[in-house]
């Protein structure tokens, strides 16, 4: 039929075949079996090229209409074979080994794959399907229904604004109260301090902090590249907090999500390695 119609719009086996990327002789023989089969003339062959018959006239609209359903058929096809989007959550980039070019790396290679990301403070379900892949600061995932491996660490310290620093004397270690500081924390993180400021985002947090509003945590990754800020303390031995790469089974199951967590997992690690030893630099 492919063929058929290929004549009959371009006017000769010659025109077709450049159409089809044939050869010329692959399409005439393949009209002429065509006629075989049907046992009709379906061209009168001319130095013109191919004249259509009557016969072929009136079978060009059936053509016509199993050209569209073959064309619906691969539409729908292809429509039924395209991946939703892999969904990320994670706190932020720079925390977790600039999660942002890992992905644009897995882009490259894997062109037809898309992501959304949802940077949050709030953990996402996983099991619920929330999200498809996290990126998690704990020390343990408590969830052992969760496929997580530990792709590295963070450290965290408490900063403020070198303006605040010069008005106020900085809290010299880790202390539950922070002395007498205005401290600005994240929603989720428990804490019985006084003086205590509740912020919805790490923006919020940042800031706070560079205006001068008071003191809070942040990872030395963050902290250390602002100008603006000054470390408080260096971090306490109990600021270590490992990252995890966390999927649930059910997205594992996705092929797509299998390869990206592959490709990631040895590149964060690379990654969140040369970030620690540039900070210790």
């Amino acid at each position: 039929m492919r063929v058929f119609l290929a004549v009959m719009r371009e006017g000769s086996t010659l025109a077709a075949s450049r159409h089809l990327g044939l050869n010329q002789t692959t399409v005439a023989r393949r009209i002429d079996v065509l006629e075989h089969t049907l046992d009709v003339t379906l061209f009168d062959r001319t130095t013109r090229g191919a004249e259509p018959t009557e016969c072929a006239a009136a079978l060009l609209p059936y053509a016509e209409s199993l050209e569209q359903a073959a064309l619906a058929f691969e539409a729908e096809a292809l429509k039924g074979g395209e991946s939703p989007p892999i969904r990320i959550t994670a706190f932020e980039d720079e925390t977790f080994g600039n999660i942002g070019a890992v992905v644009a790396g897995f882009v490259e290679e894997n062109p037809g794959i898309s992501f959304e990301f949802v940077f949050s403070e709030r953990h996402l379900d996983m099991m619920k399907g929330e999200a498809d892949v996290a990126l998690r600061m704990a020390p343990a995932i408590s969830d052992d229904r969760l496929v997580a491996r530990k792709v590295g660490q963070t450290q965290w310290t408490y900063y403020a604004s070198s303006t605040y620093a010069a008005k106020h004397a900085l809290p010299a270690e880790y202390c539950d109260d922070m002395e007498d500081h205005t401290v600005h924390l994240l929603n989720h993180v428990k804490s019985k301090r006084r003086n205590l400021v509740r912020c919805a985002t790490s923006n919020d947090v940042m800031m706070a902090l560079q205006t001068g509003q008071g003191i809070g945590p942040l990872p030395v990754t963050v902290g250390d590249a602002n100008a603006t800020l000054v470390r408080c303390f260096d971090p306490p031995d109990h600021a270590n907090l490992p990252i995890w790469l966390i999927t649930s089974p059910a997205a594992l199951k996705r092929p797509e999500v299998r390869r990206f967590t592959a490709f990631a997992a040895p590149r964060l690690v690379r990654n969140l390695k040369t970030s620690a030893r540039d900070q210790e630099q």
